[in-house]
C-alpha cells in the first residue's frame, strides 16, 4: 500500500466493500456521462415507453444514477453508510446476491403495479436498492439510545437521523420515487433468506476480475512488536538443562449474566430468547453486536 493511502483514511472507507464501493462509482460515472451527452431522459423508468414503444433497456440502466446533482449527492450520502455497513455483515458474496435478487423482485412489482393500476411512472436512481438497505436497516439494527434527541416533547433514537435523511431522497420525486423504494424495501426484507442461495460461480468470477481495478488492500495499522523494536524484545533462552516455570493457568471468568432489557429488545426483533442470550454473552452483551451476530446466523 502506498504512503498515500496510510495517510489518508479514506482511501480505504469501502474496505471490505467492493460491491458497495461499485455502486457508487457507477452511480457517479453514469451521471457525468449523462450530463455530458444529455442522456438523462433515456435512463428514467418509463412505463409508458417500455410498454408501448418496447424500449425494455430501460428497466436495466433505470438504477444506475440519479436524475439531478442534488439526488446524486444525498442519495450517495444515504445509500453508502447502509450498503457498506450490511455488505460487512454479509460478506460480499451474499450481499450481491441479495442486491440481485431485490432488483429483479422490485422490478417484477412495479412493472406488474403500473401495468395494472397506474399509466405512466418516470424516475431515475437506485431507489429500490435503498429502500433494500433501509428495510435490513429498520429490522435488524436495534436503537442504542432510544432518547438520543428530542423535539417538541417527543423523543427519538441515532436511527432517526439516517430516516431523515433517507426522507429527504425518498420524498424529492414524489410518488415517483416513493414507490420504488417502497417496493425495494419489501423485496429486501424477502430477499433476506435467498441471499443464502448464492450466484452462479462465474458471477462471482468475472466480478472478482473486474473488482481488483476497485478493490482496496487493508491498511498496515500495526507492525509487529519484533519490527517495531528491531528485534530487542526477543525471548530470553533459558540456561541448559532447566526449563522456564509455566506461568498458572487462570480459570475463564464466566460473562456477566445479559441485562433483560437487552434480551427483550432483540427478542421484539424476532429472535429465539436462547439465541439472543447466547448472542449476548458471546458480544460482553454488547446489544448491536449481537443482533449482528444473530442476523448472520
Amino acid at each position: 500500500m502506498s504512503s498515500s493511502q496510510l495517510s489518508n483514511p479514506q482511501a480505504v472507507w469501502f474496505l471490505g466493500a467492493p460491491v458497495s464501493k461499485a455502486i457508487a462509482i457507477t452511480a457517479v460515472v453514469t451521471y457525468i456521462v449523462a450530463e455530458m451527452n444529455k442522456l438523462h431522459q433515456a435512463l428514467i423508468f418509463d412505463t409508458s415507453k417500455i410498454f408501448d414503444h418496447a424500449q425494455f433497456y430501460r428497466i436495466f440502466v433505470c438504477n444506475l444514477t440519479f436524475g439531478s446533482m442534488g439526488e446524486l449527492i444525498f442519495g450517495l450520502l444515504a445509500l453508502c453508510p447502509l450498503l457498506r455497513r450490511f455488505e460487512r455483515e454479509m460478506g460480499s458474496r451474499k450481499f450481491g446476491a441479495f442486491i440481485v435478487y431485490t432488483s429483479i423482485l422490485s422490478t417484477v412489482m412495479e412493472l406488474l403495479f403500473f401495468n395494472i393500476f397506474f399509466d405512466i411512472e418516470r424516475y431515475s436512481g437506485p431507489y429500490p436498492q435503498l429502500g433494500a438497505v433501509l428495510g435490513l436497516f429498520h429490522k435488524f439494527t436495534p436503537r442504542m439510545h432510544p432518547k438520543f434527541f428530542g423535539v417538541l416533547g417527543y423523543d427519538f433514537s441515532e436511527k432517526s437521523i439516517t430516516y431523515g435523511l433517507c426522507a429527504q431522497v425518498i420524498l424529492s420525486g414524489g410518488f415517483s420515487t416513493i414507490i420504488p423504494t417502497f417496493f425495494g424495501f419489501i423485496s429486501g426484507l424477502f430477499a433476506v433468506k435467498w441471499s443464502e442461495t448464492e450466484l452462479p460461480d462465474l458471477v462471482y468470477t468475472i466480478a472478482g476480475l473486474i473488482g481488483k481495478v476497485i478493490t482496496d488492500d487493508a491498511p498496515a495499522v500495526m507492525m509487529s512488536r519484533s519490527v517495531q523494536r528491531g528485534g530487542s524484545n526477543r525471548t530470553r533462552r533459558a540456561p541448559t538443562g532447566t526449563r522456564p516455570a509455566a506461568p498458572p493457568v487462570q480459570p475463564p471468568r464466566p460473562p456477566p449474566p445479559p441485562p433483560e432489557e437487552a434480551i427483550a429488545q432483540l427478542c421484539s426483533m424476532g429472535f429465539d430468547r436462547e439465541a439472543v442470550v447466547r448472542a449476548l454473552q458471546q458480544t460482553d452483551n454488547n446489544v448491536e453486536a449481537a443482533a449482528n451476530r444473530l442476523l448472520m446466523g
